[in-house]
């Protein structure tokens, strides 16, 4: 039995080819992918806590740990302990964790302005207007079919 084309199962398919385009990306630069998320979280919004990534990412904050961890052994990161809540601790880029994270996203950044010449910025805008409405009534108002 075929499948019928439907807009969410196209959103899915071009969300997984972006989800393995950055991935490719990010490997090719030597960063394993339990990195990727930490790396670009921390370039955004330094001095975030594990939670904060984990819910992000909506992964556990165990898995966050693990990627800590050996970010932090392999000199990308440093945990620094929050002087306001001495029990959480707040993440930092090093320098080596910085100049690899701008590097990936200067990549990506270079491929959404490949796609946005491809399809032109008009339709993107469109695109995107569309796929906020569709979030927006995915969030809201679908309830259980």
């Amino acid at each position: 039995m075929k499948k019928r084309q439907t807009l969410m199962r196209a959103v899915g398919r071009s969300r997984r080819a972006w989800d393995n385009y950055v991935k490719a990306v990010t490997q090719a630069e030597g960063i394993p992918d339990s990195y990727r998320t930490v790396l670009m979280f921390l370039l955004r919004h330094p001095g975030s806590g594990q939670r904060d990534i984990a819910e992000f990412a909506n992964i556990t904050t165990s898995a966050v740990n693990q990627a800590v961890k050996s970010m932090i052994e392999e000199k990308h990161l440093i945990k620094e302990t929050d002087t306001a809540d001495k029990r959480n601790s707040k993440l930092y880029l090093t320098d080596k964790g910085t100049a690899v994270a701008s590097k990936v996203f200067d990549k990506l950044d270079a491929a959404d302005d490949a796609i946005t010449a491809r399809i032109g910025a008009e339709k993107e805008a469109e695109l995107m207007a569309l796929l906020d409405e569709l979030t927006e009534y995915i969030r809201r108002d679908l309830t259980q079919c």
